[in-house]
């Protein structure tokens, strides 16, 4: 009985003791990009994608961002790209966080498999903030499968990226593992140049003086070929 007793406090000290259970939210998120060759020789490469993200069960908006860019292609299997974003977060109290972003990417194919095809995106990011002088610094790195069905508009997507800081700043950006992204969905391609795409997305957000953000989230997004 004893013994019983022993191992009932300790489970409940653990309980206890464990991390505060993750902050949940559902969200709409929208996206409108547009990239491919500009000019006749097609490998000066032009970039541009723009985001509202809705949360509070999507009736607020939190989040947009404008993030041109442009690039060069170096093969069929390689194209590098660099730019600047402007992300702006809006906060229920206080002013908005306005972040300034300096960014560099490779783009690249990375296999054919089931029918279809995996692609890469390793991206870099320094980042400014109104609130602080530092500089943060972060690693990108995206993954997408796509395949397409045979003769219908349709595609099955899906894709995951994960953010790597590589120091923490004052203002708030942090270390080491950031934050991630897993997405599933579908696409509808009406022509070659344009694309839609709709799904689930789950974002897990490491916070660290709070509990983690797990946001469940309506993606739509418009995509044109250049």
């Amino acid at each position: 009985m004893k013994r019983k007793r022993l191992r009932s406090a300790a489970l409940a000290v653990m309980l206890f003791a464990s991390p505060a259970a993750a902050e949940s939210d559902a969200q709409l998120w929208t996206a409108l990009s547009a990239n491919g060759p500009a000019g006749g020789s097609g490998r000066f490469l032009l970039w541009f994608d723009g985001h509202a993200r809705f949360r509070d069960d999507a009736s607020d908006l939190g989040v947009t961002i404008l993030r041109p860019g442009f690039g060069w292609k170096v093969s069929d299997d390689l194209s590098l790209w660099a730019g600047y974003a402007r992300v702006v977060a809006r906060r229920e109290t206080g002013p908005d966080f306005e972040e300034h972003r300096l960014w560099q990417q490779a783009t690249y194919p990375v296999a054919s498999i089931l029918g279809g095809r995996i692609t890469g995106r390793t991206r870099l990011e320094q980042r400014f903030a109104d609130s602080g002088g530092e500089t943060g610094h972060r690693l990108r790195q995206f993954i997408r499968y796509d395949r397409r069905f045979a003769d219908t508009p349709y595609s099955a997507i899906a894709w995951h990226e994960a953010f790597i800081g590589l120091n923490a700043t004052t203002w708030g950006a942090v270390g080491g593992y950031d934050q991630s992204r897993s997405f599933f969905g579908f696409g509808l391609h009406p022509n070659k140049k344009l694309r839609f795409e709709g799904g689930y997305m789950f974002n897990h957000v490491r916070r660290e003086n709070a509990a983690d953000a797990d946001n469940h989230v309506a993606l739509v997004a418009i995509a044109l070929a250049l």
